[in-house]
């Protein structure tokens, strides 16, 4: 779930998605892998708060409607260019230079800085690492 410090920062700044598009998104994520507990907050956010946000490391792109049409998504074009872990799914489009990856597995997100790119098959390599979704949230908009 998310923090109350990222739920109140959303209620202010973010408007929840149509009724119509969470139940595709949550239906779409699962049928991906995720799972409510594990990932219940990448979850709620995806699903309820679809949309891109700019915040401290720039642009988290709109990964859960990236993420319906996965075979053209951008994790996919990674795991298939650059042979990214399929336990990560990409917050970022491929405008940026930068890479900021989801671990479907633990819940945690970690940059790769664009000069570092050829480390993204290295499951261990990381320019920042936050150890859950919310921990990176909460970073992301500036709520620490």
């Amino acid at each position: 779930m998310l923090s109350e410090k990222i739920l109140k920062y959303l209620k202010k700044n973010a408007d929840l998605t149509s009724k119509e598009f969470q139940i595709k998104h949550e239906q779409n994520l699962k049928k991906l892998g995720f799972n409510d507990e594990i990932n219940s907050s990448f979850l709620d956010f995806m699903i309820k708060y679809s949309d891109e946000y700019s915040g401290k490391e720039g642009f988290i792109m709109d990964v859960a409607n990236d993420l319906i049409d996965f075979e053209n998504s951008i994790t996919q074009h990674l795991r298939n260019q650059d042979n990214l872990n399929s336990k990560y799914f990409s917050l970022y489009n491929l405008e940026l230079d930068d890479y900021l990856l989801y671990n479907i597995e633990d819940d945690s997100v970690k940059l790769i800085e664009a000069k570092n790119m050829k480390q993204l098959s290295n499951d261990d390599y990381y320019d920042k690492k936050w150890n859950t979704f919310n921990e990176f949230l909460e970073y992301f908009f500036k709520l620490n």
